[in-house]
């Protein structure tokens, strides 16, 4: 870490929790490739929802991983040029297409969850590491943030001064 990171405080967390994101995307990458899944790191958690639940749409797919629109859409774009998903016609609406993962899609997931069980343990060794549950604090904190947004917590800061 640089000197400058070393001087920054809890204002910058999002750029450090970003920092560690990327940090755990791109080395989970790299465990995927070593394996021969060519699903981004990024996306596993669509696939997977997409196989418990087939043929939702791009909207549903958003609501259920808590992502935008248009971040779902972009994973579904990587999916699809990928061959591990593909779009059908909605019966229930014309507009709308489903999602449904491919033949190749399905194998891949196969081979993730022994790849997931391991991914599992690789964190529970890293949190017993540093002492702190990272995915509960984090739930945690956006539960907290979603009761009481920054605006709102920065507004009740200018009160009390």
């Amino acid at each position: 870490m640089s000197e400058y990171l070393n001087t920054l405080d809890q204002a910058f967390l999002a750029h450090f929790c970003r920092r560690l994101s990327d940090l755990i995307s791109e080395q989970g990458t790299t465990v995927l490739q070593r394996y021969g899944i060519t699903a981004p790191s990024t996306a596993i958690s669509s696939m997977y929802y997409l196989e418990q639940n087939n043929g939702v749409t791009v909207a549903e797919l958003a609501a259920a991983l808590c992502v935008t629109h248009q971040m779902a859409t972009q994973r579904i774009h990587i999916l699809i040029k990928l061959n591990l998903v593909c779009r059908k016609p909605n019966p229930k609406d014309k507009r709308a297409k489903t999602l449904h993962l491919t033949d190749l899609g399905k194998q891949e997931v196969m081979q993730l969850k022994p790849l997931t069980s391991k991914m599992t343990e690789v964190f529970t060794d890293l949190i017993q590491q540093i002492e702190c549950d990272l995915l509960q604090k984090v739930r945690e904190a956006e539960k907290v943030l979603i009761e009481t947004p920054l605006i709102q917590r920065f507004e009740m800061l200018n009160k009390q001064r």
